[in-house]
């Protein structure tokens, strides 16, 4: 009787286990929906025991119960019968017409003296969202003369586009800029001038390149300063001055903060860190894991969120970069909500050898999440070591340029990893496993000592 009960109790037990599986559960698809989309997403989990079917057709499924089944919608209602043994859900979704306006947001002459008021903001060359208009990052205090308006953005005297919420308006004059003198100290070179004003900067291999726009400059005298073999003065087409200034040892310098300070422009270049052959002993490194808290990121097809598998690869990439000899700074250590500005501030704190985000991707309900997959390096402004190039050439992962606030930055390298997909069922399935999580923390902790041993 023992032996029987036994029996009894294991099969209700399994039984209870399979019909608390059964349940189809989709976080993108709800009953009754709209959308003017013409393709459609339906994925989630069901029993992986059991087949799915979606108006009769068989839908791969992964070990874990994940599926992506990508519907095509007509104008009007759509029915979707979705079945998994025990458990049958139906699905309306409609799908109206898109209403085609034509708007326009033309720009406005307007007249105002504008300040930066955060590190970083994006700054483009033509108000059309496009990646490759990025142009040098500003920093707080920047003066700016503000020229035209549209909805979104300011335009300055010197056509550069910043969003609104960047600028405000000051009273502080825009009167006549001089360039007087450089002073050098360290790894730090200051422009002293009148006021803050609008700028480049571009860093190379073996010197630095800044064009101050609106200012009047000359021939300055080379600095008594081991920094710099000597400095190239001319004038671009509008008459602003650009110094080139020539490092004395080339290579030594992977990034750049300005600062303005009484009017006058400091840089404070940071030097490559001499890393001991073979480890990483010698090497500072940020990691920046993902959202947190309230901050949640994307869900994917299951109930972990984006928040939680960054956390899990960051702790465990720290783990690795640390056993190689490392010192490695973390941007957030647990599950709390970090602003953008915040851990921006923590990067040019630091000055690292490099910055690295740890993300997960995920497409739109309209795409089809099944076919989406893979790693994706993202970077704004890769540094004169090529940070993103043979970090995505080690990680085999294509990599692209966007307008992303952890990587529009000049104090260091910097690259923003989307690890994989958490809208693609067999990636959902990886990322938030602990094999998974381990697995891309070694990849990406490898390519990041390669990098080193390479630079």
């Amino acid at each position: 009787m023992k032996k029987i009960f036994a029996v009894t109790a294991f099969i209700f037990t399994a039984a209870m286990a399979v019909s608390a599986n059964a349940e189809i559960k989709m976080n993108y698809v709800n009953d009754n929906m709209s959308t003017t989309a013409a393709h459609y997403s339906l994925a989630g989990h069901c029993d992986p025991q059991y087949p799915l079917y979606i108006n009769g057709n068989k839908v791969d499924v992964t070990k874990d119960g994940y599926f992506s089944y990508y519907a095509d919608l007509k104008i009007g209602k759509n029915i979707f019968s979705v079945e998994n043994t025990s458990s049958r859900k139906t699905y309306t979704i409609t799908r109206t017409a898109i209403n085609k306006t034509e708007s326009s947001d033309p720009f406005k002459p307007i007249s105002f003296v504008g300040k930066v008021n955060m590190d970083n903001p994006t700054v483009r060359s033509r108000p059309d969202e496009a990646n490759d208009d990025l142009i040098t990052p500003y920093v707080t205090g920047t003066l700016v003369y503000i020229t035209g308006e549209n909805s979104e953005y300011y335009r300055t005297k010197h056509d550069n586009y910043l969003y609104k919420s960047a600028i405000d308006k000051t009273t502080e004059g825009y009167g006549a800029n001089t360039v007087r003198a450089l002073s050098c100290s360290g790894n730090e070179f200051t422009f002293v001038m009148d006021r803050p004003t609008e700028y480049a900067v571009s860093l190379m291999p073996d010197g630095i390149k800044v064009i101050l726009y609106d200012t009047k400059g000359g021939v300055l005298p080379n600095p008594d300063s081991s920094m710099f073999s000597s400095i190239r003065y001319e004038k671009d087409a509008e008459g602003d001055p650009v110094y080139t200034l020539y490092f004395t040892q080339k290579g030594k310098y992977i990034g750049y903060k300005p600062v303005f300070e009484n009017g006058s422009m400091k840089i404070i270049l940071n030097e490559k860190s001499t890393v001991e052959k073979g480890t990483l002993k010698g090497a500072t490194i940020v990691l920046d894991a993902g959202h947190g808290g309230e901050d949640a990121g994307t869900l994917g097809l299951g109930t972990i969120y984006e928040k939680t598998v960054t956390l899990s690869i960051t702790n465990m990439l720290k783990d690795y970069l640390e056993s190689k000899g490392a010192e490695v700074i973390l941007t957030r250590a647990d599950d709390t909500y970090v602003a953008l500005g915040a851990r921006t501030a923590k990067i040019n704190e630091v000055m690292p050898d490099v910055a690295v985000s740890i993300h997960c991707n995920s497409r739109n309900e309209w795409e089809d999440f099944g076919a989406a997959k893979g790693t994706l390096d993202l970077y704004t402004y890769d540094s004169t070591t090529l940070f993103v190039e043979k970090i995505s050439e080690t990680m085999n992962a294509p990599y692209e340029k966007n307008n992303l606030a952890l990587t529009r930055l000049s104090v260091c390298p910097a690259v923003l990893i989307e690890t994989g997909y958490m809208s693609n069922p067999t990636e959902y399935s990886y990322l938030t496993s602990e094999a998974g999580q381990k697995d891309m923390a070694q990849k990406i902790g490898q390519a990041v000592e390669k990098y080193f041993g390479e630079i």
